[in-house]
């Protein structure tokens, strides 16, 4: 048993044994269903990095170099691409606004504490 756990410890695959008094780690909560959609929401709906923003960029560059072209083929393309990052910036902003709501709706879900008394038995 004691080389296992020196080997657990040699790949950090536990941490280390302590010898003086231990404090039980803080206790975290698994988070809701409803906290785990936000935060899917949160990444779709980012600006900076959602894989949303990376698409409508994609369109509007393709849009950008259609609209170079002399062609009214091109013209017309680069219009409906840009119409599409248009509805995709809205579904951005949408899916924000819901994430929003439900983080809040989450956070006014959760019932307070109760309060600790202060007395204590003998």
């Amino acid at each position: 048993m004691d080389e296992a756990r020196r080997i657990e410890q040699d790949l950090h695959l536990i941490s280390p044994v302590r010898t003086g008094p231990t404090t039980r780690p803080a206790l975290r909560m698994a988070p809701t269903a409803s906290a785990q959609l936000a935060s899917v929401l949160t990444q779709l709906a980012d600006e900076q990095a959602g894989p949303l923003a990376a698409v409508r960029g994609l369109i509007e560059h393709t849009a950008h170099r259609f609209a170079r072209q002399s062609e009214a083929v091109g013209t017309d393309t680069a219009h409906r691409l840009e119409l599409l990052a248009r509805r995709l910036l809205a579904l951005q902003q949408d899916l924000h606004t819901t994430a929003a709501q439900t983080a809040q709706a989450r956070i006014a879900a959760v019932p307070p504490s109760p309060p600790r008394s202060a007395h204590r038995s003998p």
